[in-house]
C-alpha cells in the first residue's frame, strides 16, 4: 500500500501538476496567468499538462515554466529536477553556414566573368588600333609613292612642270624679241605648231573709217612733219619698239592665250589653301598637271573631260568645275588621298 501511495505522489508531483496547483489554491484562472506573463492560453495550458510543443525550444519552455512559479510563488530548485528526468534539454542543431562559401563561389565566379570580359575589350582595342595603323601606313606609302613619281617626271622635263595646253588650240609661245621688219613690212609671227599670226589678225579688230572729202597733199605733209616733232618730246618707255608697226595694236601674248583657254568651255579652277600634291589627266590620257603646288596658288586647267584627278590631301584646295564647285567633303572626312574622276553631269 505505501509503495502504490509514493508512485501516485510520484506521477501526480509533475511540475504541470503542481503549477496547477498552486494557480487554484491562489483562485487564479488560466486566462489570468496568461495576460499576466503575456502568453497564450493553450500555451498555459500545455505547460499545465505537461505537454511541451514539437515547435517550441526547451529554453523558451523552461522560460515559461519559471515565469509561471514565480508567479504562483513555487520554488525554482524544487521544479527545474523534475523538469530535467522529465523532459532532458535538447542539443540544438546548427545549420552548416552555407551563404558564406556561396558567396565565395559567386564572387569567384564573377571574377572570372570580368576577367574575360576585360581581355575582349583589350583585344578589339587592339585590333582597332593595328587597322588604324594599317591604314594610315598605307596612305603613307602611297602619298610618298606619288611624290617620287611626280619628281620623276618633273626630272624627265628638265625640272619643269607639264605645260597646260588645250587640245583644240595651240599653245602660243611669248617672246621677248621684236619683231623682224622686211621691207619695211613686219614679218608675221609662228607659234611652235607653225601656225602664222599675220599683221592683219591684229588690225582686223580695229575698225576702218573711209572719208569721201579730197586729201589735201600739203595740208598732210605738214601734219606729218608736226607728228614727227612731236614725237622727240615723248618719254622713251612711249617709244614704239623697232620693227613695231606703228598705229597697231600689240600682238597677243601667252598669259592672253591662257587666260583665254581657262575661261573656255571645260575649264577647271583649283585654289589651294596649303601645300598639296596633285595630278590632272584629261580624257586623251594626256597628264595635264603633275607636282605639288604652294599654298595661296590658283591652277587654272583645260582640257578634253572627263577629268581624273589624284590629290594628296583633299583638304588643302578648292575644286571648280565650269563654275560649280567639286565636293570633296566624302575624301576630307576619310581622311585619305582623293581619287575622282569630273565630267559634265
Amino acid at each position: 500500500m505505501n509503495t502504490e501511495a509514493s508512485q501516485d505522489q510520484t506521477v501526480t508531483e509533475t511540475p504541470g501538476v503542481r503549477l496547477r496547483q498552486a494557480r487554484e489554491s491562489l483562485g487564479l484562472t488560466q486566462q489570468t496567468v496568461a495576460e499576466r506573463l503575456c502568453l497564450k492560453v493553450s500555451t498555459i495550458r500545455d505547460i499545465e499538462e505537461d505537454n511541451a510543443q514539437a515547435n517550441l525550444a526547451s529554453t523558451f519552455h523552461r522560460g515559461y515554466i519559471r515565469s509561471y512559479a514565480k508567479l504562483v510563488h513555487l520554488p525554482e530548485d524544487e521544479l527545474l529536477p523534475i523538469l530535467e528526468k522529465q523532459a532532458p534539454v535538447r542539443a540544438a542543431k546548427v545549420a552548416p553556414m552555407q551563404s558564406f562559401s556561396l558567396g565565395k563561389k559567386h564572387k569567384k565566379r564573377d571574377g572570372w566573368l570580368m576577367s574575360f570580359t576585360w581581355l575582349i575589350v583589350l583585344v578589339v582595342l587592339g585590333l582597332t588600333g593595328a587597322w588604324w595603323w594599317q591604314n594610315h601606313q598605307a596612305q603613307q606609302a602611297e602619298i610618298a609613292n606619288m611624290v617620287d613619281q611626280s619628281s620623276a617626271q618633273l626630272s624627265q622635263n628638265g625640272g619643269q612642270p607639264v605645260p597646260l595646253t588645250d587640245d583644240n588650240s595651240d599653245a602660243i609661245a611669248p617672246t621677248d624679241a621684236p619683231a623682224p621688219v622686211a621691207n619695211g613690212q613686219p614679218v608675221p609671227l609662228t607659234n611652235h605648231s607653225g601656225s602664222a599670226i599675220t599683221n592683219s589678225a591684229t588690225t582686223s579688230s580695229v575698225p576702218k573709217t573711209t572719208s569721201t572729202e579730197p586729201v589735201d597733199t600739203a595740208n598732210t605733209n605738214t601734219t606729218m612733219h608736226q607728228e614727227g616733232a612731236a614725237s622727240a618730246a615723248v618719254s622713251p618707255s612711249q617709244v614704239p619698239q623697232p620693227g613695231m608697226p606703228t598705229g597697231q595694236p600689240p600682238l597677243p601674248t601667252a598669259d592672253a592665250g591662257v587666260s583665254g583657254s581657262a575661261s573656255s568651255v571645260g575649264a577647271l579652277v583649283m585654289n589651294f589653301t596649303a601645300d598639296c600634291w596633285l595630278q590632272v589627266v584629261d580624257a586623251t590620257g594626256k597628264t595635264l598637271f603633275s607636282g605639288i603646288q604652294k599654298g595661296g596658288a590658283v591652277l587654272n586647267l583645260a582640257g578634253k573631260a572627263p577629268y581624273k584627278l589624284t590629290i594628296g590631301a583633299p583638304g588643302a584646295l578648292t575644286i571648280s568645275y565650269q563654275g560649280n564647285p567639286v565636293d570633296l567633303s566624302k575624301f576630307i572626312k576619310a581622311n585619305r588621298v582623293a581619287r575622282l574622276t569630273v565630267c559634265v553631269e
